[in-house]
């Protein structure tokens, strides 16, 4: 090997370690967000589970729905206008954390509002 391609290695290992270093998790756990709500509320989270309940109405516009998410540390009801996911599937998702609000025959005290989600 040459020395420049030594140096071009080195370099770029050293920048690929500084760049993953600053990458962290923003995951929130649901737990955490059952547990103060008010801390979240009108506030973007990330969450990740597994869907284990879902309420979906198929309009002709629209797709309104609710699908609830368990990440392991609590349930928690998120709220989409994109389709719900089957149960059994495991989404990732950003949205925004609300309040006092009704699924189904449910009262819920915290939901997310989905903004997007992934699949897996």
């Amino acid at each position: 090997m040459t020395r420049s391609l030594i140096i071009g290695l080195v370099v770029l290992l050293i920048v690929s370690a500084i760049i993953l270093s600053g990458c962290k998790d923003d995951r929130t756990m649901i737990s955490r967000i059952l547990e103060r709500p008010d801390r979240y509320l009108d506030r973007n989270v990330v969450v990740a589970g597994e869907v284990t309940r879902t309420y979906g109405v198929d309009l002709i516009i629209t797709e309104l729905g609710a699908y609830q998410v368990d990440d392991g540390s609590g349930k928690i009801w998120v709220l989409t206008r994109t389709g719900v996911p089957r149960e059994g599937s495991v989404v990732g998702l950003k949205g925004r954390v609300e309040s006092g609000i009704k699924v189904g025959r449910e009262l819920v005290g915290a939901v997310i509002r989905e903004e997007r989600r992934r699949m897996r």
